[in-house]
């Protein structure tokens, strides 16, 4: 499935991603730091070209605190979403 990815340095100091997909809940996940997400690419077997394009992105967001920061669509399996540890953001759908 083709999911939008969107990143935000918190106040807390943390990386979080959203994904959002037409007809799939909205889902997140909490990272360190850019590099950590990077880890998690590797490990859900993402490709290079996907793993630059993310690393770039969340980067900027990192050093941007206030920006949120879009990047373009990815398509994740869901045993890959799993392994970047995305969840249902369920305090985003009350």
């Amino acid at each position: 499935m083709t999911y939008s990815l969107a990143f935000i340095r918190t106040t807390d100091g943390y990386l979080k991603v959203t994904a959002s997909a037409k007809g799939a809940p909205l889902l997140s996940a909490t990272y360190q730091t850019p590099d950590v997400l990077v880890a998690a690419a590797r490990i859900a077997s993402i490709s290079e070209k996907e793993i630059f394009d993310l690393s770039w992105t969340a980067k900027r967001a990192w050093e941007n605190e206030d920006l949120n920061v879009c990047c373009e669509a990815v398509n994740l399996e869901p045993d890959q979403l799993e392994s970047l540890g995305f969840r249902e953001d369920w305090r985003r759908l009350a």
